[in-house]
């Protein structure tokens, strides 16, 4: 799946991670930029700004899942937050619009880990919505990560 919306990922690797490891417990924290095509991607052995009383943030996160054997799964979380009910939809619809450039940004982003481990091609990827709303909190299937590769997206690692 082409993402034409996404133009630019600009990558940061916290130690003691590397382009092509570790698959566990590999965090992404998801800053989308003023301009909306951009993207900030950090991977890192740990969240930014979340503790166990985040209740709302525009940040996205996502980390890999292992299932068994050389199979895993990624998982996205966004916090559509406790606000009240408009707010909280419109969080939730901006959310709906940022999420392809978010899975793609971390497929592009991270291809050399893709590439390392040419299983994850075919991880699902699931978006876990959280909200005090019903109707916004659940967990949505999003095919697959080998559908958000897109070689035109220009990818810088620092």
């Amino acid at each position: 799946m082409r993402n034409l919306n996404l133009s630019k990922v600009n990558v940061v690797i916290e130690p003691p991670y590397t382009s092509t490891s570790p698959i566990r417990f590999r965090r992404y924290n998801i800053l989308h930029l003023d301009n909306p095509r951009e993207v900030n991607l950090s991977i890192s052995p740990y969240f930014y700004n979340l503790d166990l009383y985040t209740t709302s943030t525009n940040l996205i996160y996502s980390q890999w899942y292992f299932i068994y054997g050389d199979r895993y799964q990624i998982t996205f979380a966004v916090f559509v937050g406790d606000y009240p009910y408009d707010v909280a939809k419109y969080r939730y619809e901006k959310f709906l619009e940022l999420l392809p450039m978010s899975i793609s940004a971390v497929a592009n982003g991270d291809k050399s880990l893709l590439e390392a481990n040419p299983s994850l091609y075919e991880a699902p990827v699931y978006v876990r919505f959280i909200s005090s709303y019903p109707q916004f909190n659940k967990i949505v299937p999003y095919k697959f990560i080998k559908d958000y590769i897109d070689d035109k997206v220009d990818v810088s690692v620092k």
